[in-house]
């Protein structure tokens, strides 16, 4: 009884040991809107893209929302990226 015990004290540790080792991983995709102030033609541009993240890098990107602005004379461009996982 007393190695069945051992044995199953050995099983649990190693289930939860490899449970706490996987990285929890999703694919991603971001999607950035491109659009400038005046009337250009083939803006607003958007470009996907599709990648795979785990871990931190996950809890980095996903649902995260990111905008850019430059300013050239009277010209101003916008670009947004949204990042969604799976």
């Amino acid at each position: 009884m007393k190695k069945v015990k051992k044995y199953l004290f050995v099983i649990v540790l190693f289930s939860t040991a490899s449970f706490i080792g996987c990285k929890r991983c999703a694919t991603c995709t971001q999607t950035i809107t491109t659009s400038v102030n005046v009337s250009t033609p083939g803006y607003p541009q958007t470009t996907t893209t599709t990648f795979e993240a785990c871990g931190a890098d996950l809890d980095a990107v996903d649902g995260k929302t990111t905008t850019s602005t430059s300013t050239a004379g009277n010209i101003r461009a916008t670009a947004t990226s949204r990042t969604i996982c799976k």
